[in-house]
């Protein structure tokens, strides 16, 4: 099976929570089920995908700018 995230793609990573839904987009470092390490502004982050607070990540088109993060609306 491939991998669920391509190593090199940048991804917008959906979220909510009790106090309202928010979105982190990055180019993807590594992937081992169920951590993904992404980079986006400078930083390195790491998203567990099985938490409860992930909704689902969009990967986007290589003529896409990387959007900041920002609070869904």
């Amino acid at each position: 099976m491939a991998a669920l995230f391509e190593k090199g793609k940048t991804y917008t990573f959906y979220f909510t929570r009790e106090h309202g839904d928010f979105s982190i987009t990055g180019e993807v470092l590594s992937y081992e089920s169920p951590l993904v390490k992404i980079e986006t502004e400078g930083l390195v982050r790491v998203i567990n995908c099985s938490s409860s607070y992930f909704v689902e990540a969009v990967a986007r088109r290589e003529d896409e700018g990387i959007k900041k993060s920002t609070p869904a609306e």
